[in-house]
Formats: structure tokens, C-alpha cells, sequence
């Protein structure tokens, strides 16, 4: 795929990973189209072509993946927490029009792809840390489950029908554009409770361990596999090879800001892995690629990020 030009869609443009993904692109010259349920992009993608819509009901997906080379699907059906209250939901709203997507890009002759898939989520309890690819799959949430369905997906049309994926089973992403108030990113959520001298909430002990990774090492990761002809890069996990449970998450954030936290504490969830760290060696060796950002300094960029979006 090296010879050809590549003519991106990606799917959940407006998003966290979508917004910092669209911004790597341009930066790279790479012809990019961002398809989301707004009218416009955001204002930090002013200029890129833009398609609004919802996959969910998207009359035409022929259409819509037409004339494109790679498709990065980054949307996601609900969020880890609200799937123990929808189960149904994560299936009816996630897998029949990705179904849809697969067939129109291989009729449409869509080249590649490229699924970001949740590391903290499709392993489940797991033994052996840090995570590596081969591990069972065992999800203990609905959320869970319905990442790994659209991976299994992908592997049949590529079985079938030779349409090409990458799949990247990405950790706990962080830094700017990750809006807290959207209830998905611990760092982002506790820096900007502590911002405003607010609670926070911690479900359980505050003892569950995750790997924390800045989203430009998940960006450059993901490039990285897009455009790699290395078999290896089909199912590729993203994470630091870092596990940091809640409370240091808070101590660090607090320690940052110069904030006192001030806990409530709820039982745990269901849903929640005791522990989940990931092992990336598979895309080091296939790519080179390794992550940059150190902790301190992606937390401090994080709250930086947060304190002039919000001036």
C-alpha cells in the first residue's frame, strides 16, 4: 500500500480521538474527510471536509466511503459505563450499521480499515500483566463485547471478501480534546474537578489499574498501523506498558494543580477489570513505534489544554 495515495475518512471526526487524528493528518498532508453528527467540525478543523450524519441511519453508505482509500472508524456505541444499564443498546446502535460500513467498503473498494478497538475492555480479567495480544478475550461488559464483535466483523470480511483492517486495542487515552463533561477519561474528569474545588467520585477503593496513554503516542500509533504493510499490524494493542491505579491518578492531578481532592466513594462496578495493563510490543516491532509522552508531562500538557479551553 506504500505506492498509493491515501484518501482518508474518519468516522467520529468531532471527537477526542477523532479531533487529535484529523489534526495529524493535516499536519502530515494527508488528504483527510470527517464525517460526525454536527453540522460543521469543530473550530480548531476549520477547512476540512466535512460530512454530517449518523451511521445509526445513514441512508447511503455507499455513498459516503466512496472515493476513499483508508476508513477510520472511531465511534463508539455508548460508553463502558452506561452499558450495564443498555446492554440491547450497545448491540442494536453498534453492530448492524458497521455491518452496513463493512459491505459498502468492499463494494466501494475501500483499501483499508483501521478500528479503534478498546484494550481496557476486550481482555477482561486477566492473570498474566501486561496484556499481550493473544490473551483470552473474555469482556465482563457490554461494552466490552461490542468492541470485540466489530473485531470479529473485520476478521470475516477480510476472510471473505480480502477487505483489509487494522485493529488497534487502544488503553486509557488522555490529554487535550477530551472534553470531562462527556463522562469517558478519569484524567480529564479529575483534573477538571479539581479546577473547580469539586468532588469527586470514585467507584470502589480507588485500587484499579489502568494504562494511561497521551493521545499523541495513540495518534502516532495509529498512523503507524494505517499505513504499515506488515501483516503483524492487523491486531495491535496501544498502551504504555504503565499501570496506574485511581487514587495516584488523583494524588498526580491534585500534586499538578496545587488542589486538595475531595473524595465521595461509591461500591464498585461490575464492569470494572481489577486491572489492565497493556503490552505494545507487536507494534514497536513492526513500526518502530514507541510512546513519547511521559506521564508528568502529559498530565501537566492535559491541564494546560483544560484551563485555556475553558478561559
Amino acid at each position: 500500500m506504500s505506492g498509493d495515495t491515501p484518501r482518508c475518512l474518519v468516522l467520529g471526526a468531532g471527537g477526542f480521538i477523532g479531533t487529535n487524528l484529523c489534526l495529524a493528518l493535516r499536519a502530515r498532508g494527508i488528504p483527510a474527510t470527517g464525517f460526525g453528527r454536527t453540522a460543521a467540525p469543530p473550530p480548531i478543523l476549520h477547512g476540512l471536509p466535512w460530512k454530517q450524519g449518523d451511521i445509526g441511519t445513514l441512508p447511503d453508505p455507499d455513498a459516503l466511503v466512496a472515493g476513499h482509500t483508508h476508513l477510520f472508524d472511531l465511534i463508539a456505541a455508548g460508553l463502558p459505563g452506561q452499558s450495564e444499564a443498555d446492554p440491547a443498546g450497545i448491540v442494536a446502535d453498534g453492530m448492524p450499521p458497521r455491518i452496513r460500513l463493512l459491505a459498502a467498503c468492499r463494494r466501494q473498494g475501500v483499501a483499508r480499515i483501521v478500528f479503534a478497538s478498546s484494550g481496557g475492555t476486550v481482555y477482561g480479567p486477566s492473570g498474566d500483566l501486561p496484556i499481550r495480544e493473544d490473551a483470552p478475550t473474555d469482556p465482563i461488559s457490554a461494552y466490552g463485547i461490542g468492541k470485540l464483535a466489530v473485531e470479529k466483523y473485520l476478521r470475516l470480511f477480510h476472510h471473505q471478501h480480502g477487505l483489509d483492517h487494522r485493529i488497534l486495542r487502544i488503553g486509557n487515552a488522555y490529554g487535550p480534546f477530551q472534553h470531562p463533561e462527556r463522562g469517558q477519561g478519569l484524567v480529564a474528569a479529575v483534573l477538571n474537578k479539581l479546577r473547580h474545588d469539586a468532588p469527586i467520585h470514585v467507584w470502589g477503593n480507588g485500587t484499579t489499574v489502568r494504562d494511561y496513554i497521551h493521545i499523541d503516542d495513540v495518534v502516532s500509533a495509529i498512523l503507524a498501523a494505517a499505513f504499515s504493510d506488515d501483516p503483524d499490524t492487523r491486531l495491535c494493542n496501544v498502551g504504555s506498558g504503565t499501570g496506574r491505579d485511581v487514587n495516584s491518578v488523583i494524588r498526580d492531578a491534585a500534586r499538578i494543580l496545587g488542589r486538595e481532592p475531595r473524595l465521595i466513594h461509591h461500591p464498585g462496578r461490575s464492569g470494572d477489570v481489577p486491572a489492565n495493563i497493556l503490552d505494545a510490543t507487536r507494534l514497536h516491532v513492526a513500526t518502530g513505534w514507541q510512546p513519547e509522552v511521559g506521564w508528568e508531562d502529559g498530565l501537566a500538557r492535559t491541564a494546560r489544554w483544560l484551563a485555556d479551553s475553558r478561559e
